[in-house]
């Protein structure tokens, strides 16, 4: 869930222009969303109501919005809500048929911009999300949902994960069980059915890995970014794709800088005064998935591209930590690859000619 959430968060680009009126929020869950709305943010004055998610529980939602204020939903009404994973997908997407305009935000943003609260339901986050939206609309923007091909892509890559992980679990399990317990009928039928199901997942994967390749060659656009992506050394098919994802193409991104704090290796210093000077770190919020991916792509790239492995013995060399300037390399891979898509054609190594 907390995948789709910083998936669907990225894909908003366009800025909100309208002078909008009517400001709601809605809580979401698995069955019901609570719907806040108001004019100026009071929530002592708000007018709350609870609908059932699916397409009736909408219909009723707006006839109720149509009928309490008169204000044309779809110039100027705007609507707010955190993300709950596959529970928001529905409503995003029936606003969007509507052409009603609506922002997706991160519920860490909002639970940091009301300040303490003591005690929770669904009523009072409605309510919450009404007054932040109507407090922050200037600076927020609209939210759309991202491109289907690349919601076909984030959805096998997580399938893919999902294999991976039972595929380890049966081998470790099977291993393990065969080494350290006697041997008998029993445990000779374990192992030879852990050993059908291991050839099954490995059937599994690569058909994932087919359907993969299939839909990136079947999009011109993608397929051209993509090969721009990879012909960076230490970016492989996976960390490709996943870059490809959660830039929208690169489309949510326009630096690598901002790109590089959204996943969490771009260091901040901290220095308040006199007392507080802290050396510039990553912060711990960012995106681990694609952390790890980069942490396996700079040791390749150390390994394979000249000019980053004499980087990387050049810092060692003059005793810097050894952490910090593979932080430096991930950063110098996610900049060149935004340099690679921004300039439309392949990466070159450039130390080859110096």
């Amino acid at each position: 869930m907390q995948e789709y959430l910083q998936f669907f968060l990225l894909n908003q680009k366009i800025k909100i222009m309208k002078k909008y009126l009517l400001f709601i929020g809605i809580d979401i869950s698995k069955k019901w969303i609570d719907l806040a709305a108001s004019f100026d943010g009071k929530e002592k004055q708000m007018h709350h109501k609870r609908f059932t998610n699916d397409v009736k529980g909408f219909d009723a939602m707006l006839k109720w919005l149509s009928q309490l204020f008169n204000v044309d939903l779809q110039s100027g009404a705007l609507f707010c809500m955190e993300h709950t994973g596959v529970y928001t997908i529905p409503l995003c997407a029936y606003l969007e048929g509507k052409q009603l305009d609506y922002v997706l935000e991160s519920a860490l943003r909002i639970k940091r911009s009301i300040g303490i609260r003591r005690g929770k339901d669904d009523k009072a986050d409605a309510k919450a999300i009404a007054r932040y939206v109507f407090l922050n609309h200037k600076d927020l923007k609209v939210s759309i949902l991202p491109a289907q091909v690349l919601v076909d892509l984030k959805n096998l890559l997580a399938y893919r994960s999902r294999l991976l992980k039972q595929l380890h679990a049966i081998k470790v399990s099977a291993e393990e069980t065969q080494k350290f317990s006697i041997s008998s009928d029993s445990m000779n039928w374990i192992a030879e059915n852990s050993e059908h199901l291991v050839e099954s997942i490995k059937t599994q994967l690569k058909q994932v890995h087919a359907n993969i390749k299939t839909l990136i060659k079947g999009n011109q656009e993608i397929n051209k970014v993509f090969d721009l992506v990879t012909s960076v050394k230490g970016i492989g098919l996976i960390t490709g794709l996943q870059i490809i994802i959660y830039t929208n193409n690169f489309k949510s991104f326009d630096c690598s800088r901002k790109f590089a704090c959204y996943i969490g290796i771009a260091p901040f210093h901290k220095k308040s005064g006199s007392s507080l000077d802290i050396q510039a770190k990553v912060s711990p919020l960012g995106h681990t998935k694609i952390k790890a991916l980069l942490s396996n792509g700079i040791m390749a790239a150390i390994k394979y591209d000249k000019e980053l492995k004499s980087y990387y013995q050049r810092k060692i060399a003059e005793g810097k930590n050894k952490y910090k300037v593979l932080n430096a390399v991930k950063n110098k891979l996610i900049s060149r690859v935004f340099a690679t898509v921004k300039r439309g054609t392949p990466y070159v190594e450039l130390f080859n000619y110096a």
